[in-house]
């Protein structure tokens, strides 16, 4: 078996956890000044990665093996990877009585948080973490609907989004309770499913998916065109009707020169071992990072250290996370994740992940780590 291995992607995952942590630990004024927020960079940042990865691996999977069998198995890998630690983090979390998790247990374990939130109850780091599984129940149907055209299903996506966040405006819906939902992220989704399809029609071709001066100067101008209008119009009508889809070409140029291994400062950056190992523990350290703050906050904690100041938490909160997200990588993730790989290939099938200019039998774990809160949202 030849394992295809992507490092800039693991430098993305990095890049984008690091910007959750910013916009948690950071403090209200980083909170106020960085551009476009350091939050929402990274919760879309994830969700481009998780659409990409997703629908090239969905796609070629079916290209070989029986479609009741590949979405059957394609079903099974996400819980398996997904569902352990996520329920694990709810079980502890209502063990020790955090009143958000216990009193509203139920929406968090059916993966409705983000409509919780939506309807005035609280906003956790889970709330991404249902929009990515409502995803994945979604896709595999429109795949197939769609006759395996992955561009089609992306074209859907990113037309339905973008009219219902226009119409969303003429109605009583709240535009923050619209970003929470499924529908409020077709968008960002849609424009990873589209690299995605793209990816797999070169590979098909025989040549690689190669981001060229156009996209890549129009992603720039994007990204810039955000930042200006963070400072002239913050969070009013011109972010939301154009912010998923700018920053969302930014990020699709940005993932699919990752993919295309082409050097420059990503490549650089994800040279780092560490770096690369905080990529793949992302999943545990979104999971967990923002609790660890709630210990300051506890009377126990105050009454006897008083108020602890806050780059002090960052450092406590950030190494507990690594620590215990080290852990779960080590003895339950990894281990879960060559499951998953057996498990959602059918006997006689090796892992099929298409890279580069061909397709390489690969055990590429196909998750982008769904990361934290949007837009103006803190927790």
């Amino acid at each position: 078996m030849r394992q295809a291995y992507r490092r800039q992607l693991d430098g993305l995952r990095a890049i984008a956890i690091g910007l959750v942590c910013i916009e948690h630990f950071g403090g209200p004024w980083i909170r106020d000044h960085f551009p476009i927020g350091a939050g929402a960079l990274g919760v879309h940042l994830f969700f481009v990665l998780s659409g990409f990865l997703i629908t090239r691996n969905l796609l070629a999977r079916l290209e070989d093996q029986p479609a009741g069998d590949v979405v059957r198995r394609f079903y099974i890998g996400r819980a398996i990877r997904l569902m352990p630690a996520y329920y694990l983090t709810l079980l502890v979390l209502f063990a020790l009585g955090v009143p958000e998790v216990r009193d509203f247990m139920l929406w968090h374990a059916v993966y409705a948080s983000n409509y919780l939130a939506a309807t005035g109850g609280p906003l956790l780091v889970f709330w991404s973490l249902a929009v990515e599984e409502q995803f994945y129940l979604l896709l595999p149907a429109l795949v197939l609907l769609s006759g395996r055209n992955a561009v089609k299903v992306a074209v859907l996506l990113i037309a339905t989004g973008f009219l219902l966040r226009n119409l969303v405006l003429a109605t009583p819906i709240d535009p923050w309770s619209f970003e929470l939902s499924l529908f409020g992220n077709f968008e960002i989704l849609g424009l990873g499913v589209l690299i995605g399809g793209l990816s797999y029609a070169a590979a098909q071709a025989g040549r690689p998916l190669q981001p060229g001066p156009v996209w890549r100067w129009t992603g720039i101008v994007c990204i810039v065109f955000q930042g200006v209008a963070w400072y002239l119009w913050g969070d009013g009508v011109v972010r939301h009707l154009t912010f998923n889809l700018s920053v969302g070409i930014f990020f699709a140029w940005l993932v699919a020169r990752a993919d295309a291994d082409l050097q420059g400062p990503l490549a650089w950056f994800s040279n780092f071992s560490l770096i690369r190992f905080i990529g793949k523990i992302s999943y545990g350290i979104y999971l967990t990072h923002v609790f660890f703050l709630g210990i300051f906050q506890s009377d126990t904690v105050i009454s006897h250290l008083g108020v602890v100041p806050l780059w002090a938490q960052a450092v406590i909160a950030i190494a507990l996370s690594l620590l215990v997200s080290t852990a779960s990588w080590f003895l339950m993730e990894s281990p879960l994740l060559r499951l998953k790989n057996r498990v959602q290939e059918s006997p006689g099938h090796e892992p099929v992940t298409v890279v580069g200019n061909h397709a390489e039998r690969s055990s590429l774990d196909d998750l982008a780590h769904p990361s934290t809160l949007p837009r103006q949202l803190h927790t």
